[in-house]
């Protein structure tokens, strides 16, 4: 496993931890670090992609109810489909160094590996749109995304 793979991971339960406990994910991404001793550069990934959907949370989660369909709250989502969203669309906006294509991939994996199967359909048709909102004149073309957040 790729160690920004690992470190998505990471986040991924952390976040979740987070929401189940009601605890900070600051907290909860910094035991899961230390109980695991990852490597510094996975680390330093984890904390970085954290960080931006911590300090994001609001405005990421206003964009997950904006892209799905009108009659359809994200209320509805899986708590990890919706943590899953949340973290593509913090990588789609505030990465510029992760290609949208790689953003969009990395999410499927993680919802292949712990959501239910047809979660997987739902997540990249809501990440696509984003990366096509994000960065249109690249959507659709192979290679990486150009510009930045």
């Amino acid at each position: 496993m790729g160690k920004r793979r690992k470190s998505r991971e990471i986040v991924l339960q952390s976040c979740y931890a987070a929401v189940i406990s009601g605890g900070r994910l600051e907290n909860t991404l910094a035991d899961q670090l230390d109980r695991r001793e990852s490597a510094d550069d996975s680390a330093a990934f984890a904390r970085d992609l954290a960080s931006k959907v911590d300090r994001n949370r609001q405005d990421l989660e206003a964009w997950l109810a904006q892209l799905v369909s009108k009659g359809w709250s994200p209320d509805r989502l899986g708590v990890l489909e919706r943590i899953i969203m949340v973290m593509g669309l913090a990588e789609l906006r505030f990465s510029p160094d992760v290609p949208w294509r790689v953003a969009i991939n990395e999410a499927l994996d993680l919802t292949r590996r712990y959501c239910d199967d047809d979660a997987v359909g739902f997540v990249n048709g809501v990440l696509d749109k984003a990366a096509a909102e994000t960065y249109p004149e690249s959507h659709g073309q192979a290679g990486p995304r150009e510009g930045g957040a």
